[in-house]
């Protein structure tokens, strides 16, 4: 399953920080320090999906590594393990991060956990260059 071709969900960072859906051992992220953790990062997800977040909020998702095309948008930190995308088609999604057993895992409004595979930085930003 593809992480952002479910279908977006539109709530505030505040009801979905009081929502999120953790499990044992999964540890909140204050926005701060995910907001440093997210800028100039990639994301990269089991299905080889890959979100990209730009040091000046801009966001790319990538499907399949890119082969299957691209989402774009801008993201912010609004709360605690909270990240919200509004896409450039108008529509929106906040999802939760949260840390468990090392590894950062996005939930989703519906409460579908999906655990990052890496974390790495995303390198020199191509409109910058």
């Amino acid at each position: 399953m593809r992480v952002f071709a479910l279908l977006p969900a539109l709530i505030s960072g505040a009801a979905m920080a009081q929502t999120v859906d953790t499990r044992p051992g999964d540890a909140l992220i204050s926005s701060a320090d995910l907001d440093a953790r997210l800028r100039g990062q990639e994301l990269i997800f089991f299905d080889d999906g890959v979100s990209h977040f730009y040091n000046d909020g801009r966001y790319t998702y990538a499907y399949d590594m890119g082969d299957g095309g691209y989402a774009y948008g801008y993201f912010e930190v609004p709360g605690d393990s909270t990240v919200c995308v509004a896409f450039v088609n108008g529509l929106s999604r906040c999802d939760a991060l949260v840390e468990n057993a090392g590894r950062l895992v996005l939930i989703t409004s519906d409460g579908d956990r999906f655990p990052i595979r890496e974390e790495r930085d995303a390198g020199a930003d191509p409109l910058l260059e």
